[in-house]
């Protein structure tokens, strides 16, 4: 492997780490890593129009957390008053105290408005479980759209010569 090639395989592994353990961009920093290789490739193999197609499941992947959060509070019955709560407050913790910061907010926010709304703790805490079970599922929506981010990287490298000299796969 050549400095170009390591260089995308730690930022590719960094960003599968990352949609795991949200201290990282996940889908981003694989995205990243098709960028860079693309750059100090002079865009033979991996042109901008191929990024710009890579973007799709970049942001699906990068925004999975908050509208799978949000489906999923409105799955468990929280109003929209609370869903925007959530929302918000996820914003404001992300903010505050980073990624973890943004579920703490969001599930406090959440609780906050639906306690107010409906005065039953059965509501809310429905309404917060089906906000996490969200969170949760959208780990594997961003797991999703990394395999396929790399996946379509590695095929296009492949597709190229596997290899030669071109900027194919050489491993």
């Amino acid at each position: 492997m050549n400095e170009i090639q390591i260089v995308t395989a730690i930022l590719m592994i960094a960003g599968l780490v990352g949609c795991v353990l949200p201290i990282l961009p996940g889908p981003p920093l694989i995205w990243l890593g098709a960028l860079y290789y693309g750059w100090r490739t002079e865009f033979e193999v991996v042109t901008p129009l191929f990024l710009a197609a890579l973007l799709v499941p970049t942001v699906i992947g990068a925004t999975a957390d908050w509208w799978m959060s949000f489906l999923g509070a409105r799955r468990g019955g929280a109003s929209v008053w609370g869903q925007l709560a959530a929302l918000g407050g996820g914003i404001v913790g992300f903010f505050v105290f980073s990624l973890p910061g943004m579920l703490v907010g969001a599930v406090g926010a959440l609780v906050l408005v639906e306690y107010r709304r409906a005065k039953d703790w059965n509501s809310v805490f429905k309404a917060g479980k089906g906000y996490l079970v969200g969170y949760l599922l959208s780990i594997v929506v961003e797991l999703i759209c990394a395999f396929v981010i790399i996946g379509l990287f590695l095929g296009r490298l492949w597709l190229a010569g596997g290899g030669d000299a071109s900027g194919g796969l050489n491993i």
